[in-house]
């Protein structure tokens, strides 16, 4: 099937929601961050913008107080089902697809939706489903290079996400949001991984305050790695379905974000957040998130920095090296 039947397909079941008045429910998504930011965010607003959706059609079921991106009235998918029990349907995904892609609504996915609109709108009351699978379809073949940038902006929206509100907790007033994690592309039991932490920390520390964003037990895929210094400080444990929500509401005050190239960094870059983030190797994950991400970077004037462990070292060697002012001579003719 080509990528324009897959497009074609995709506007006329959303066609089909929007003749409808029955209301809408987004989810339930249980996935990766940075999908979420990049891509399902986007598609959603294209959606209601392009097909001129009621908002007050729209609902949404995500996990961990990530809902506050949408501004929709939500439930939490963590107040449906355990955090175990999420990871556990993830882990069936990846044994059937090697992707931690919602790539078909599961019967596990329907039971959610069921219960989730029995909360939302009332028991018995009729409503639609738009299931995150429909934006995996629709956009692979952009992160799969079939495509370039104008077919994915045939089916997204990347108005930046605002409207953030405040964590009642006290914050510094101005510091840098950092999280650090272990990944593929970011191993934190390597020599000089950890040395680049220590640096950066000590670096930003020194002139300024940072907030580690750490997650609650289990709630991700990734393992935080916590770093102690004078001038880090560390969030409170909350319950599950408030883990995303407290770390998107520091993040969105903050001056600047670092940490590893991945799903937070894109979303401060979403958020409108100056980021520098690092990789070990680039294996294992897509180029085009990464040009998408430098292209909204050059559109929004966001900075978005992204680099090896090599590079920054090579570009500290570059600017470090003394260089003798050159002696300008005007001539006369």
């Amino acid at each position: 099937m080509t990528p324009e039947t897959r497009r074609f397909l995709t506007k006329t079941y959303l066609a089909h929601l929007a003749r409808s008045s029955k209301p809408i429910i987004l989810g339930p998504y249980r996935s990766e961050l940075g999908f979420e930011a990049l891509y399902l965010i986007p598609f959603l607003r294209w959606f209601v913008k392009t097909y001129k959706i009621d908002p007050k059609r729209l609902h949404c079921v995500t996990r961990g107080g990530a809902a506050v991106l949408y501004g929709l009235p939500s439930v939490d998918l963590y107040r449906l089902r355990s955090v175990d029990t999420v990871r556990l349907e993830n882990q069936y995904d990846w044994q059937g697809t090697k992707l931690q892609k919602q790539t078909a609504m599961t019967p596990w996915d329907r039971d959610v939706m069921r219960e989730a609109a029995a909360r939302l709108l009332g028991r018995g009351e009729k409503y639609h489903v738009l299931h995150p699978s429909w934006m995996y379809w629709a956009l692979a073949p952009f992160w799969d290079e079939q495509r370039g940038m104008a077919y994915l902006a045939s089916m997204t929206d990347y108005e930046p996400i605002t409207g953030i509100p405040p964590l009642l907790q006290p914050l510094p007033a101005q510091y840098v949001a950092m999280k650090w994690y272990d990944r593929v592309t970011w191993p934190g039991q390597d020599p000089q991984v950890q040395q680049c932490m220590a640096n950066l920390v000590s670096i930003v520390g020194a002139s300024t305050k940072v907030v580690l964003l750490t997650s609650a037990p289990d709630c991700d895929d990734h393992v935080d790695i916590l770093i102690k210094h004078p001038s880090v400080m560390t969030l409170p444990a909350v319950p599950p379905e408030q883990n995303l929500l407290q770390q998107i509401q520091v993040l969105s005050k903050a001056s600047a974000f670092l940490g590893p190239y991945g799903g937070m960094a894109q979303l401060a870059l979403r958020m409108g957040i100056p980021s520098a983030s690092f990789y070990k190797a680039f294996g294992g994950t897509a180029n085009a998130h990464l040009s998408l991400s430098l292209i909204l970077s050059k559109r929004t004037k966001v900075p978005f920095l992204v680099g090896s462990i090599e590079d920054a070292q090579s570009w500290q060697r570059l600017v470090s090296v003394p260089v003798a002012t050159p002696q300008l001579q005007s001539v006369s003719v």
